[in-house]
């Protein structure tokens, strides 16, 4: 079924395609008998696939296992390059990452989960848990939350749709937990993930709206809880988070200006 809700029918092959490409994403390597087992086909077939997306560099072999080829950069890549938000926001994030000392991220939602869209790290920081094009749920991230915060309202809950999967201890499962928390969101315009989506991993995060209210993604910044102590938790961070936030919804602001004008002056 697509968004609108519409039925549609799919190739299969091209399905089976994606799921070979969803598992060597997930492993980053597997051999054919390994994806053979999770995916459901036999082993020749799988073999055929690979061979294919190799001739068009979408896999590579190395030393007898299989991973994304470097091909799977220029899709992505140019995905993200059309993305106002992505050339708007992302030396906000940069600029985060330098202040803070931790990770920052430039998150979006897409069918229901974030995208990671730009990231960027201190140098010396090596414990990342995630990277460009990672998606998570909504509810388990402080990212998600601040995004979940302006998509669910009285007038779209979205909060039923979503699966609330448990990722540690600390994780939001309960659906009248989730919506309390989102509406001190909507409050106060800062989400947090206290080790809800990685154990002894904490993230702040913020929402990025257009003028009209419209959600365009979040940023956050995230790092190890025995790093980040309730100052850094509560209060450095969110300030840090909403001055580049700010700085970004008014260049929006503009550049939507800019087009506007334009168009008339056309």
């Amino acid at each position: 079924m697509d968004r609108d809700g519409t039925e549609s029918k799919t190739i299969q092959s091209v399905e089976n395609a994606f799921r070979i490409l969803n598992e060597l994403l997930r492993r980053e390597q597997a051999t054919v008998t390994e994806l053979s087992d999770v995916v459901g086909l036999s082993k020749g077939t799988v073999h055929h696939y690979l061979a294919t997306l190799r001739n068009e560099n979408v896999v590579e072999q190395v030393d007898g296992k299989y991973q994304l080829g470097l091909r799977s950069l220029s899709f992505g890549g140019a995905a993200r390059e059309r993305e106002t938000v992505f050339q708007i926001g992302k030396d906000g994030v940069d600029r985060l990452a330098e202040t803070t000392g931790e990770t920052a991220r430039l998150v979006v939602e897409r069918d229901g989960y974030g995208i990671t869209l730009h990231q960027a790290t201190s140098a010396d920081r090596n414990e990342v848990q995630t990277y460009l094009g990672t998606r998570e749920n909504l509810h388990s991230t402080a990212a998600g939350k601040a995004m979940l915060s302006v998509m669910d309202n009285e007038h779209k809950d979205i909060v039923s749709q979503v699966q609330l999967s448990q990722h540690t201890e600390h994780t939001i499962v309960d659906p009248a937990e989730l919506r309390e928390e989102l509406a001190d969101i909507r409050s106060s315009g800062i989400a947090f993930d206290n080790e809800e989506q990685f154990d002894g991993v904490r993230c702040v995060a913020t929402a990025i709206t257009t003028d009209t209210d419209d959600l365009l993604g979040a940023i956050s910044v995230n790092g190890p809880a025995e790093r980040i102590d309730d100052a850094m938790f509560y209060k450095e961070i969110p300030q840090a988070l909403q001055n580049v936030a700010g700085v970004i919804e008014i260049n929006t602001a503009y550049l939507g200006w800019m087009e506007q004008t334009t168009e008339n002056l056309t």
